[in-house]
């Protein structure tokens, strides 16, 4: 799985998923949110295009992740679900806590 975090500017940021979130490959997941959620005002987009599953254990990181960012004044949205994530966002119920509907981040510079 491929992570790639594009700035927006100083206080926003689109995080690229590139691939399932499964057990295996969790904590370089956990690191990249964790490291940009300690900012302060800090806007993430994340974009799941492609991402057809989130483990559970990648449903936690997500919602503790959000919770922390909006501790620091900041934001995580996230964007191009498919159906089968969006049932998962739906199921554990994180799409009550992220804004999930968004069908494209924002563009960047």
């Amino acid at each position: 799985m491929a992570l790639d975090l594009e700035p927006l500017g100083e206080t926003s940021g689109i995080l690229r998923v590139g691939g399932d979130v499964r057990p295996e490959n969790i904590e370089g997941y956990r690191k990249k949110l964790y490291e940009v959620c300690e900012q302060k005002n800090y806007i993430l987009h994340i974009d799941m295009t492609g991402v057809e599953h989130l483990s559970s254990w990648a449903i936690g990181v997500t919602a503790l992740a959000a919770q922390k960012i909006r501790q620091n004044g900041g934001d995580l949205k996230i964007y191009a679900a498919g159906e089968n994530l969006k049932r998962i966002l739906k199921f554990s119920r994180l799409e009550m806590i992220i804004d999930s509907g968004g069908t494209a981040p924002p563009s960047g510079s």
